[in-house]
């Protein structure tokens, strides 16, 4: 079972790419669209409610049990997360190892990570937010940028692809 683990900023193309490869895409931003469309919000205005009243945990939640499930039933599937940061990646790769021990699953963990020039980001999110009502807050996405640390092999992927 192949699990691809993408790897950068907002806007950086991860969610186009998770797209084009035809695996189960886990995310937390799928709950984040869905607690909008019930709510009758904006992504923005879900994504600040889910995390000042606790929801976002849930999500988080949700989002592994997605995951668990592909891992159980032998299905590829795409994580579509920022991933910034190595502790996080070293962490979310020795989880998916110890997922797939547990049900006596082979799984093979590549990462795709994204460097896309910080102009072209604020084009895509620009346009984001024009298409999909979807913005995100300019101070964020300059603090993942600025946090951002390129993948290594050593965090525990079977191999790597730079997406420019």
């Amino acid at each position: 079972m192949l699990t691809t683990i993408l790897v950068g900023s907002s806007g950086s193309g991860k969610s186009t790419y998770a797209k084009t490869l035809g695996h189960v895409i886990c995310s937390t931003d799928k709950y984040v669209e869905e607690q909008a469309r019930i709510l009758g919000v904006s992504y923005d205005n879900a994504f600040q409610m889910s995390h000042s009243i606790g929801i976002f945990k849930k999500f988080t939640k949700y989002f592994y049990e997605d995951i668990e499930s592909c891992i159980r039933n032998d299905r590829d599937f795409v994580i579509d997360r920022t991933n910034l940061s190595s502790e996080m990646r070293c962490s979310l790769i020795s989880k998916l190892r110890r997922m797939a021990r547990r049900y006596g699953k082979i799984i093979i963990i590549k990462g795709v990570y994204f460097v896309t020039p910080e102009n072209v980001i604020w084009q895509r999110l620009e346009h984001r937010t024009v298409i999909e009502n979807k913005s995100i807050p300019a101070m964020l996405v300059e603090e993942q940028i600025e946090k951002y640390e390129l993948p290594t092999i050593e965090e525990g992927f079977d191999y790597l692809i730079k997406k420019l």
